[in-house]
């Protein structure tokens, strides 16, 4: 059984919690709904899911809170005429006031933001989501972030990053890629916002084996297939009864 670590840098954040395999409190009757394939329902669980530590969005200013602070980003998209502007809600339970998070280290208090940006011209349609907190996993298991597997991510894009977490001592941050300037985006405290998937270091780069038709080898594949095409003439829910007799 694997152990992830979680350190935490602030008190009352929403952590990261084992991905259920549902995307809905209720799931429609008749064959075929998405919570019935076993491929579907197997990502969907895969991994943690990772909730936003705040609340935030990009909107028009007339669209934002009362109470949210607003912003935009220091460095100026050129590129097209984007009125929208950024907006965060304060946390006191949380200590996140401001955008930034006053952190306790053993040397005196530093500050974490919420939402940061990069320095490039070239990069002014990202920015950063910093998660308060740190992961450790083993040595050899780095960590994958996604976008949530089968889940709807509203408005955002998320880019994939992969982590060596066995080592890596600082908050991971999640960086996303702005929707185009026609749409807003907000975002709750809680709201799923991404998910990661552990992965064993040394299996992050196969090899490939192609096999020929005249090998002894395909044989074996060809009477699985046979066999599987069988099964599922007769029951058209075969993988599911195969996959529990396979573990058992």
């Amino acid at each position: 059984m694997l152990q992830v670590e979680i350190y935490p840098l602030a008190p009352r954040i929403p952590l990261p919690q084992p991905a259920p395999s549902r995307t809905r409190a209720e799931v429609p009757l008749g064959y075929g709904v998405q919570e019935q394939c076993l491929p579907f329902v197997a990502a969907t669980g895969l991994g943690v899911l990772i909730p936003s530590p705040i609340t935030f969005g990009l909107c028009l200013p007339q669209e934002a809170p009362s109470d949210a602070l607003c912003f935009r980003s220091p460095i100026p998209d050129r590129t097209c005429n984007d009125a929208r502007i950024f907006y965060i809600k304060d946390d006191v339970a949380t200590g996140y006031v401001g955008n930034a998070y006053t952190v306790q280290g053993a040397s005196g208090a530093w500050y974490e933001p919420g939402i940061s940006f990069f320095d490039r011209g070239d990069q002014v349609d990202l920015f950063k989501v910093h998660l308060p907190y740190v992961w450790r996993t083993p040595w050899d298991v780095d960590t994958l972030f996604l976008p949530p597997l089968n889940r709807t991510l509203p408005g955002l894009t998320l880019l994939c990053g992969l982590v060596e977490t066995g080592w890596y001592p600082n908050p991971v941050n999640l960086v996303f890629r702005k929707p185009t300037a026609e749409r807003s985006v907000h975002v709750s405290v809680g709201e799923p916002v991404a998910q990661a998937i552990f992965l064993p270091r040394d299996h992050g780069r196969p090899t490939l084996k192609l096999i020929d038709k005249s090998d002894d080898v395909a044989r074996s594949f060809d009477a699985r297939l046979e066999q599987w095409r069988n099964q599922k003439a007769r029951n058209r829910s075969a993988y599911k009864r195969l996959s529990r007799a396979s573990q058992a």
